[in-house]
């Protein structure tokens, strides 16, 4: 695997867009959670039925490329790695590619500090897709609906299912807490099952805040204390403006703040992480 590595032009990828990505956090240390993003995109080559090479190879050839770059071109850490599995041709005896694409982090402390703005999206979540299940790169719909809130004044759009339930964000996921109790769409909503909800549904039982997956209607946004969003690159992000209804942001370390005890923790989870990695 070599920074070189091109697709060709009858993969599958590069004819339907069909294939399967992961975002992955890189630290100094290393790539972050990479058992929890090879076991989403085994899932999601299993459902495709597309070749993934075993996930001590598939570490492998993330840190080769890590490496390699580090060589060529010294980075300034953290940064953004995707980790495209291409489609490949079978008609033509292609198989799969691994590709990689560095990119910088896309979010400021300003965002964290202040919180972003959602906007509601026109179009819904289809949660009976199959595509809702797996991190495929069929990602026009995301994109067109990150536009649309970008659009609108929002840094991040929010979509609704087809039947009126909260579902996740074009790129993230969403939590709300109200009355010391964490709350998220359920996956059953449409909702990609993401590395960092996971995390923080896990973290947020480890510090005894009551959890609970469900179908919620939009109204139940408006009734919370506190809203965030988190993805692998952002975290947790907290949201001030739902369209032109605004949410209360407890300042950065608050102990009387659930957001910010969960984000304290799941800061000090990245910061062992990176330990053991090095």
């Amino acid at each position: 695997m070599t920074l070189t590595d091109t697709l060709f032009s009858h993969d599958r990828l590069a004819l339907f867009g069909y294939g399967l990505f992961e975002t992955l956090l890189i630290t100094e240390a290393g790539p972050l959670f990479v058992d929890m993003h090879w076991q989403r995109m085994n899932k999601g080559a299993n459902f495709l039925g597309l070749n993934l090479p075993d996930e001590a190879e598939w570490v492998k050839r993330v840190q080769e490329y890590i490496d390699e770059f580090r060589e060529e071109t010294p980075s300034t850490f953290p940064y953004a790695l995707r980790v495209t599995l291409s489609g490949g041709s079978p008609l033509a005896n292609l198989p799969s590619q691994i590709l990689f694409h560095k990119r910088s982090l896309p979010y400021t402390r300003a965002q964290y500090t202040l919180g972003i703005r959602l906007h509601l999206l026109l179009s819904p979540r289809n949660e009976q897709s199959p595509l809702v299940s797996i991190k495929s790169t069929n990602y026009l719909e995301n994109i067109l609906a990150k536009e649309e809130a970008i659009r609108n004044g929002a840094e991040e759009g929010l979509w609704l299912n087809t039947k009126g339930y909260i579902s996740e964000g074009t790129m993230s996921n969403l939590f709300f807490i109200k009355d010391e109790t964490l709350f998220t769409p359920a996956l059953a909503s449409g909702c990609l099952p993401g590395t960092r909800r996971q995390l923080i549904l896990d973290l947020a039982r480890s510090l005894q805040i009551p959890v609970c997956e469900g179908l919620y209607p939009f109204s139940d946004l408006f009734l919370a204390d506190e809203i965030f969003m988190t993805n692998a690159l952002m975290g947790i992000m907290p949201v001030r403006q739902v369209d032109d209804f605004t949410f209360p942001i407890a300042p950065l370390g608050t102990k009387k703040s659930e957001m910010r005890r969960l984000e304290l923790a799941y800061k000090d989870i990245i910061k062992n992480a990176s330990y053991l990695l090095k």
